[in-house]
């Protein structure tokens, strides 16, 4: 707890360090003068850099201008706080009129009140050397610091003056993570400073606690940049499970049901991104350390060609424990990176399976499958490398291993005169033999370790250059499918202007025709009205059209009507029409009304013949057209006596067999096929269930996994993009066969 009081920052305040640094030098004027009314100076600053660039651009943005009133008394406290800033402002202030003293009755009277004493000119020379002061005050102070002594604005955020204490704890951790490489990086290059050995090993325990150093200062560091993912990942993680508890116990609607959901997947994809930020920063920590410990390592082998065997054979032990940290810290910022790598594709397969039917969809999935080709390419370098550093690992242990066995055997061992040398020859035997035995055990299992290595590798390579094939492939497919779709796109291009351009005719085309026409049309109804009225006449033609007609049946000795036909202007008579002709009714019959179709032939009648159609069909026929209505009456009532007979039910006639026989023969019955009706499932499942008692052998029937065919083109694309990637995949060899569980059927 003491410790962290001690390292607590809550109740500090920690200023930026350029809280007063200005961007860019501005030119201020001021103007300083004497107001009698108040008994105050008038201070007015211009800012004369933002009126020159306000002049050459539009009115707003910072301002430009200030003014306020200052008594003696404010101006001499401005001072101090000046001078306090810089010292050099102290002889500059002028001298200022002094107010009287607090007994006189001036002083009650007119409490502030300056006495002043001079002229006028002296007032001026005053003021102009407050001008100056304050000139001054610019140069050495600042321009923020003068204008905030001046003219202070209370609204403003003192915030901008003061560190984030999230980043300046970051920051520190940040300084202190630098201070540790410079300090590496010093000892590194004292290298080739050391002549001796002696003094090398010590280079290299100084070398091993800076390295310690980095280690925990690195780790204080990304612990600090982890902490916030990690809380995040909690609390998305916390959230998540509560809903899920929600939804699984709680009896909700289905509209807070669907809610909840969104918020689970919400809270889950926050929970995947706080998951993709921890392993980002893991990474970067791993890639400080290895960097690190790769700088030393080279060192070292660069001093081992310095040396002797012999000398240097007391800094073998560092290099191969050195070597080893190597390797693992490597593999760690590998298996790290690996990680990030495989997050990356999943994205990218899920991006894709999340695509809908747009325009651009087929281009967008060809991107996709490139990016899974390139992030897969870089998978394999990732695993190479891991390859690479197991096999480092692997060979620092069998060089211990085989240093060991090389010194056991070499051991030169001194016995003691009293002892007898065959006993402890046999019993030094049997020890040697056995620890050489475990040596060479392990040596074996390193081995074997190291050909499943290289067998791994040979994988990795057959894929690597597979997914390369396919990548080009790939790349060559959608280069030629974007010119063919620029082809395209260009043709399309033409025959769309030829399109609007035939479009654009037409409407003009349309448009002159229906000016046209108006113009026909107003034409027309300007003649209308000097043509001949025939409405009367057309009128009359056809009354007496009608009327020769009923008198050709009804009276034809009648005189016929006389039509009458009015002119106006010089209009013509109308062809075949004169004033003087009489109608005749015999010229101008109408065509005789044209009858329906006969209906089709009725069916042959039933054995009792009916007395009334003989009598219907002995009716003489004449030419005139209405003498044909009892033939159609007569038609129409053997056309429903037949219909009535084809009408009666079937089972009038059931009876006995001979019956129906008969009906058969008198084709007054007619058969029919009825089908037969299909078995319930009912029945089908009593059959089985009755052959299972009787006992018969049921067999397991593995079904054949149909999958489902792709509805569009877009589907189907998607669908071969991934097979095709899962062929490239390192991982598709080693995913476990899924066995379908088969279902029983007789």
């Amino acid at each position: 707890m003491e410790c962290e009081r001690m390292d607590s920052l809550e109740g500090w305040v920690a200023v930026r360090p350029n809280a007063f640094e200005e961007a860019e030098p501005y030119k201020l004027g001021f103007i300083v003068a004497w107001n009698h009314v108040e008994s105050k100076f008038a201070v007015t600053c211009h800012n004369r850099t933002v009126q020159r660039q306000r002049g050459r651009r539009e009115p707003g943005g910072e301002q430009s201008s200030w003014a306020g009133l200052y008594s003696v008394e404010d101006l001499q406290h401005i001072h101090r706080q000046l001078s306090s800033v810089c010292s050099q402002l102290e002889p500059c202030f002028p001298g200022l009129p002094s107010p009287d003293p607090p007994d006189s009755l001036w002083t009650l009277l007119f409490p502030g009140a300056p006495s002043w004493h001079g002229s006028r000119e002296e007032l001026d020379g005053v003021c102009r050397t407050l001008e100056r002061y304050l000139g001054t005050a610019i140069e050495q102070c600042g321009r923020r610091i003068v204008l905030e002594l001046l003219f202070p604005d209370h609204e403003e955020d003192c915030e901008r003056y003061f560190e984030n204490m999230h980043e300046f704890r970051k920051k520190s951790l940040e300084e202190q993570v630098t201070r540790a490489k410079e300090e590496l990086r010093t000892i590194l290059h004292q290298h080739l400073k050391s002549d001796k050995m002696m003094s090398l090993l010590k280079l290299y325990e100084a070398e091993d606690e800076a390295f310690m150093e980095l280690v925990t200062v690195a780790t204080q560091f990304y612990q600090y940049q982890l902490q916030p993912f990690r809380d995040m990942r909690e609390l998305a993680i916390l959230y998540k499970l509560e809903i899920l508890k929600s939804l699984e116990m709680d009896d909700l609607g289905p509209k807070r049901i669907e809610a909840l959901q969104k918020e689970a997947d919400k809270w889950n994809a926050r929970a995947e991104e706080a998951v993709c930020s921890i392993q980002t920063v893991t990474v970067s920590y791993f890639k400080e350390t290895s960097k690190a410990l790769a700088a030393m390592h080279k060192q070292m082998e660069l001093d081992a060609k310095r040396f002797g065997q012999t000398t240097w054979a007391s800094a073998v032990p560092r290099l191969e424990r050195l070597k080893s940290i190597l390797a693992k810290e490597t593999l760690q910022h590998m298996r790290s990176k690996e990680l990030c790598l495989n997050q990356k594709r999943a994205e990218i397969k899920k991006k894709m399976g999340n695509l809908i039917e747009m325009e651009d969809a087929m281009v967008m999935v060809d991107e996709l499958e490139l990016r899974f080709y390139e992030t897969q390419l870089e998978l394999y370098h990732v695993q190479f490398e891991i390859l690479k550093y197991e096999e480092m690992l692997l060979v620092a242990e069998l060089n211990s291993l085989r240093r060991q066995m090389k010194e056991k055997q070499e051991e030169v061992i001194y016995y003691d005169t009293c002892e007898d040398p065959q006993e402890l020859q046999v019993y030094d035997q049997s020890q040697n033999n056995l620890s050489s035995m475990t040596l060479k055990r392990k040596a074996q299992q390193l081995e074997t370790k190291r050909g499943n290595i290289c067998a791994r590798r040979a994988l990795l390579r057959n894929k690597k250059d597979q997914c390369v094939e396919t990548q080009e492939l790939k790349a060559k497919q959608f280069e030629e499918s974007q010119k063919r779709h620029f082809q395209h796109h260009s043709i399309q291009m033409k025959r769309d202007q030829k399109k609007e351009e035939t479009k654009k005719n037409k409407e003009w085309l349309d448009q002159e025709r229906q000016k046209t026409l108006q113009r026909l049309k107003s034409f027309k109804d300007r003649n209308d009205s000097q043509s001949v009225l025939k409405t009367s006449h057309i009128q009359s033609r056809f009354t007496c059209k009608s009327q020769g007609i009923n008198k050709a049946i009804k009276q034809p000795r009648d005189p016929p009507d006389i039509a009458v036909q009015i002119f106006v202007a010089k209009t013509g008579p109308e062809p075949g029409f004169t004033s003087n002709e009489n109608c005749k009714p015999e010229l101008h019959f109408p065509p005789p009304p044209i009858l329906p179709p006969p209906p089709p032939p009725p069916p042959p009648p039933p054995p009792p013949p009916l007395p009334a159609l003989p009598l219907l069909h002995n009716v003489p026929q004449t030419s005139n057209p209405w003498h044909n209505k009892p033939q159609m009456l007569s038609d129409k009532a053997e056309h429903d006596v037949s219909s009535i007979t084809h009408k009666m039910p079937v089972n009038q006639y059931s009876g006995s067999m001979e019956e129906v026989l008969a009906s058969l023969k008198r084709g007054e019955n007619n058969l029919r096929r009825v089908e037969q009706p299909l078995p319930s499932m009912s029945d089908a499942r009593d059959n089985i269930l009755s052959a299972i008692r009787q006992g018969v052998k049921l067999k397991k029937v593995q079904r054949d996994k149909t999958d489902k065919e792709p509805a569009n083109e877009l589907e189907k694309s998607i669908k071969a993009a991934m097979l095709r990637m899962k062929k490239v995949s390192a991982d598709s060899d080693d995913e476990e066969k899924e066995y379908v569980s088969g279902e029983w059927d007789t």
